[in-house]
């Protein structure tokens, strides 16, 4: 932050949080609702393969959810940050899983937290409060 008009400091936006640091809290999230959650998207020691060496398109995130009307419901979360974007590889993937009725999210863990709310295993009050108002935006749309 370099001195502005006046010796006034200049404000920087701040940065977006990683997506690993959105992924490893979403995950936190997920089991302490009860989910059983298999996390496919890695980061390799350096040196390494770079990669996750899975089939491309795979989800950064799997999961069972505790039993909501009689059955678990499996849901997918690809992690992206905000300027993140679908590779066409995920892009397919994402449009199997709507065409299986597969839950899928795609976002960081506002848009998880989203739809959260709208199944049913979260409610809106029990967001932080810097996420309530952008989840609901995520959810509106995420029908579109």
């Amino acid at each position: 932050m370099g001195a502005g008009l006046w010796g006034a400091r200049s404000v920087s936006k701040p940065r977006p949080r990683l997506e690993r640091y959105e992924q490893a809290d979403g995950v936190k999230l997920l089991r302490m609702l009860g989910a059983a959650v298999y996390v496919l998207g890695t980061v390799r020691p350096r040196g390494d393969h770079p990669g996750t060496r899975q089939t491309p398109g795979l989800p950064d995130v799997q999961c069972f959810l505790p039993m909501r009307g009689g059955a678990r419901v499996f849901l997918c979360w690809e992690v992206k940050s905000a300027a993140g974007r679908l590779r066409p590889e995920q892009a397919i993937f994402r449009d199997h899983c709507k065409a299986a009725g597969v839950a899928h999210v795609t976002g960081d863990l506002t848009a998880l937290m989203a739809w959260l709310v709208s199944a049913g295993y979260l409610t809106a009050d029990q967001l932080p409060h810097g996420r309530q108002a952008a989840a609901w935006r995520a959810r509106e749309t995420e029908g579109r």
